[in-house]
């Protein structure tokens, strides 16, 4: 399966110590009862650790499945591990969650919660189409995919250019006047091929290792959102 990741941010900076204070050993936990067995439920926080600008660690959430034996349902417990990331990048703090978009997205108002007592203290980070665009053209040669949204072209949501069609500077220059840039797949300099949606979904189709994942995500994006949110803030 491809690597993949979300990235937020926080509403209010606030210092590293206090967040890697404020999830050391967090454990929510219950004991629930299945074929005469005690399983533990819930969610912990493991594996913190605070290196530099960066703390990481693991979201370990247990919950229950049903599967299906022999014409009946059976519950089964099981764990799912999360990777996730704060980084103190320039004047904000990113949280990075390596899951899927809709598991992000519950996952961040849990951090939200935990770190702050409430929800919506950390929001989704964003792209601008400006900066997605620029990225595009400072090497057509290494896009492989373009979607547009907010497509002014009545019952069409989306036009998507793939291949050699993104290669097509009339083409591309006439989706530009009917819609904005929303998605785009590109060749890194590694060679890597990246996924990046406006909403800051991070997507790594090529066979990467984990550790260089995020670190590219840091390293790469990160800068991109921090431009974007600077240009967007002058305008």
């Amino acid at each position: 399966m491809p690597l993949v990741c979300k990235i937020f941010q926080l509403a209010e900076k606030m210092e590293m110590d206090l967040i890697a204070l404020k999830l050391k050993d967090v454990k929510q936990v219950y004991l629930e009862r299945i074929n005469k067995e005690e399983v533990e439920l819930g969610f912990r926080i493991r594996d913190l650790a605070f290196e530099k600008n960066v703390i990481k660690g693991i979201f370990e959430d247990s919950f229950l499945i049903e599967i299906p034996y022999r014409g009946e349902l059976r519950k089964v417990p099981m764990s799912r591990d999360i990777p996730f990331f704060f980084v103190d990048y320039g004047e904000r703090v990113y949280l990075v969650i390596g899951d899927r978009k809709l598991r992000a997205n519950r996952l961040a108002n849990t951090f939200s919660e935990l770190l702050f007592a409430k929800r919506g203290m950390i929001l989704e980070s964003h792209i601008s189409h400006e900066t997605l665009k620029a990225l595009h053209e400072s090497k057509p040669s290494s896009t492989k995919v373009i979607y547009f949204d907010n497509v002014r072209i009545p019952s069409v949501d989306k036009l998507a250019l793939y291949g050699p069609a993104v290669g097509d500077t009339s083409l591309y220059a006439e989706y530009l006047k009917f819609g904005l840039i929303w998605y785009a797949v590109f060749e890194t300099k590694k060679g890597w091929v990246i996924g990046l949606t406006r909403n800051c979904v991070v997507t790594a189709f090529s066979k990467i290792e984990e550790r260089e994942f995020y670190n590219f995500v840091m390293d790469e994006i990160l800068p991109l959102i921090e431009e974007s949110e600077k240009a967007q803030e002058q305008m």
